[in-house]
């Protein structure tokens, strides 16, 4: 009896660290919606990551989410989904924006890989979305095609 009450009682103990974490994971989000800086200050970086990509793939057109989110990836030195950051952003602008993308592309410094980072540059310079296409769109929530459907667009 002993046994399965020590069972139990790991069971119980299992799920009250799980419903722990949920309510961790709530307060990241809440945080996140609520602060305004463009850096995140917090012990649950990845998770905060994770609620950004959905919050610009749900909101393309609010900007501080894009910026937040790459430096999130950033900070959790996560190259891809740097990259897939990088590209959302480059997408959303249309080929504007080429100051605070350069800034955004030194920034990330050498997290990004050598030809993304080349990749990028030539989209930025040129204002020729279809080079996106060649970089790992895996992370990257707004391309679905968009990279050859934006290039195509008169870009002013």
């Amino acid at each position: 009896m002993s046994s399965a009450h020590s069972q139990a009682e790991i069971a119980q103990d299992e799920r009250a660290v799980k419903a722990n974490l949920q309510l961790s994971k709530l307060q990241v989000m809440f945080h996140l919606q609520a602060d305004k800086r463009l850096i995140y200050v917090g012990v649950q970086p990845t998770v905060a990551l994770r609620y950004l990509t959905r919050l610009v793939a749900a909101r393309p057109r609010v900007l501080r989410n894009h910026i937040r989110r790459i430096y999130l990836a950033i900070q959790c030195a996560d190259s891809d989904r740097l990259t897939g950051a990088l590209i959302d952003l480059l997408l959303v602008l249309r080929g504007r924006g080429q100051f605070l993308v350069d800034r955004l592309v030194k920034q990330s410094g050498p997290l990004l890989q050598s030809e993304h980072r080349t990749a990028i540059k030539k989209a930025i310079d040129t204002r020729d979305l279809s080079r996106l296409a060649e970089l790992p769109l895996d992370f990257a929530v707004l391309s679905n095609g968009r990279c050859m459907q934006f290039s195509r667009q008169k870009v002013h």
